[in-house]
């Protein structure tokens, strides 16, 4: 099985590798054969995630370009190599558009759009160097639709988007695959955590919610359901994939909007 996904060995490295989807995604490259570096802000996290899937811990801010280029050339350093990168890391802050200030645009678009960009030059210097490999980002359906009440957040996701579009242009020729996962409504732990209650009663809450608002699946999507596309485009079965968004929305765009 795992030679199908062609990750054995691989050098892995998940950014927000110590939480939710992230944590998920960790695991499953792992559960494949990969080298996982799992890199969070958080040290704990990061240590516990390693410690569950016998990977290595990182630890840093990649907000920023030095954050970014640290935690990038550790876990290559640690790996030894660097052809797999999946980056989870992102946060909607939920105001309208007129509440929404200079400094909460500038730090939406440095958590969500940025640190991606930070991530992506670091990690394609390895790459480059070592003839290929492949990114996956998480984006947002919040980047296509129209993102009320989060402006900032959705224009961020927009831009992930199309920065692995021009990446997939770019590093035509170099071996480098640039892909994006669009999720729409996930459980994730942070808003499970959030929300008060039990998981099993906060999760049934969200399912119900989603069932009200016509998603088609009827329920949120839970964070693995997120980690399976992005291994899906780490491996080998997207091999002829570069540039593309996987959306995973439960069927959400499916639909005719107007219940006739």
């Amino acid at each position: 099985m795992n030679e199908l996904f062609g990750l054995e060995g691989q050098p892995a490295l998940v950014v927000g590798g110590g939480y939710g989807i992230g944590r998920a995604t960790a695991t499953m490259l792992a559960q494949v054969g990969a080298n996982v570096a799992v890199a969070d802000i958080d040290g704990e996290r990061a240590d516990r995630v390693a410690k569950e899937i016998g990977g290595h811990a990182i630890v840093g801010d990649v907000t920023t370009g030095a954050g970014a280029d640290a935690v990038v050339d550790g876990a290559h350093d640690v790996l030894g190599g660097l052809t797999r990168l999946a980056n989870i890391v992102g946060f909607a802050d939920m105001r309208g558009f007129m509440d929404t200030d200079l400094a909460q645009w500038e730090a939406q678009l440095r958590l969500n759009l940025f640190q991606h960009m930070f991530v992506c030059r670091a990690a394609g210097r390895h790459m480059v160097a070592e003839g290929g490999g492949a990114i996956a980002m998480v984006a947002s359906v919040s980047g296509i639709y129209g993102a009320r009440n989060h402006a900032a957040y959705g224009v961020a996701k927009a831009g992930v988007m199309s920065l692995a579009r021009t990446l997939s242009d770019e590093w035509t020729g170099r071996g480098i695959r640039v892909n994006t996962v669009a999720p729409d409504i996930i459980a994730t732990p942070r808003l499970v955590e959030g929300a008060g209650g039990s998981a099993d009663e906060v999760v049934a809450r969200f399912d119900e919610i989603a069932a009200g608002d016509r998603v088609p699946l009827a329920r949120f999507g839970r964070p693995e359901e997120i980690a399976g596309p992005l291994l899906f485009l780490l491996s080998d079965l997207s091999s002829f994939m570069t540039g593309q968004c996987l959306v995973v929305d439960g069927g959400t765009m499916i639909h005719f909007p107007h219940g006739l």
